[in-house]
Formats: structure tokens, sequence, C-alpha cells
């Protein structure tokens, strides 16, 4: 399975073999803060978007999460409820992997329990480095430092799906701070930006 922690097409097809994939609309909640954690997700195609409603019903985005992530692996494994909320952003599909899924996948092959570890790893990883940036880091070099943990495990290792505007609410700056900050990456030839997409380049 490499050192990686995405699901590949095959690890998806799979899943898909042994469990229902779920659809869900634009705006639809997948978990809510608070719920049980009697289960994790895999993100068969679309976008998840991962944060946390204050009581005021301001939304604070945390991570954009794509095909072949996973999430919601802190509350199965440690039994405390759901940290965040997560929304599908664009319609998505998802499949839901319980106790006795996960234990027929590891029967199967060991790899994905090492696969789990390197994703919980991951996301560890990312936090501690994006906190570290927010406080000694210019915006321009804390978005470069997030497209970069972002792109990490995508399939060419280089390419960031995500809208400004979910860009700019991970950094938490205005969208026009945002804009102006992604235009120095790409007049510096340190990016390359497309629709809902953006390249990290050299």
């Amino acid at each position: 399975m490499a050192d990686r922690s995405r699901l590949s097409d095959r690890e998806l097809a799979e899943l898909a073999s042994r469990a229902r994939v779920q659809h869900f609309a634009d705006g639809q909640f997948v978990q809510h803060q608070g719920d049980p954690g009697d289960a994790f997700w895999a993100v068969v195609d679309g976008h998840v978007s991962i944060g946390r409603y204050a009581a005021d019903g301001a939304f604070t985005l945390f991570a954009v999460l794509a095909a072949g992530d996973l999430f919601g692996e802190l509350a199965f494994f440690t039994g405390v409820p759901r940290q965040v909320d997560a929304i599908a952003s664009g319609g998505a599909r998802m499949i839901a992997i319980n106790r006795p899924l996960l234990r027929q996948l590891m029967a199967s092959d060991v790899g994905w329990a090492e696969l789990l570890l390197r994703s919980l790893s991951r996301q560890l990883a990312g936090a501690l480095d994006l906190i570290d940036a927010e406080r000694r880091l210019p915006t321009v070099e804390r978005l470069a430092q997030l497209l970069g943990v972002m792109a990490r495990d995508s399939g060419d290792g280089a390419t960031v799906g995500a809208t400004q505007q979910q860009l700019a609410d991970l950094l938490g700056v205005s969208r026009v701070t945002l804009g102006a900050a992604l235009r120095e990456l790409a007049n510096a030839g340190r990016v390359e930006r497309g629709y809902r997409r953006i390249r990290l380049l050299g």
C-alpha cells in the first residue's frame, strides 16, 4: 500500500464492493458535532467540508476533503462524540466503515491498519504545521504551506481542489486577502490557478 494516507482507486472499489455507497447533496450534513462515532467515512468522490458551527451560526472551516480521504476516525477509535461537523460541498459520495467492515478489510490485508495510522498521523502533522504557521508566518507563506499540506496526498502530489472561499475560511482571512496572497504566489511562479483547482509549481 506504499507510504500514503489516501485510498487508491482500487481500495475505493474494494470498499464499494463490500458496503453501500451513500449519496449526499450539496450542503447536506454527513455528521454533526456530538454524534456518536459508530463508523468513520471514506470519500468516494466529491468534496466534504470539515469544520464546526458556533452557537451564533458561524462556521469555522478546518479542512476540505476529496476522493480517497478518510475522516471520523478519532471518534470511532476513542469512543468520544464527534468533534466536528462534516458537510457535503457540491455533492459527494461516501462509504461508512463500521467495525465489522473494518475487521473484514484488516483480515484480508493488514495494510489497511497501516493506512489508517498514516491517515491519523497526517491529520495531526498537518494541524500542528498550520498552528505553527499561524503564529509566525505572513498570509502568503501560510497559504503556501496550507496548499502544500492539502496537495501532499493528491493523485499527483501537486494539485489542490478547493475554492478561494474555502481556502480563505481555512486560513481565517477574508476572500480579498486570500485572493491577493494567491496572486502573489502565482506571480512568483509558485502556483498555477484554475477553476476550483490550484497546482503547485516547482
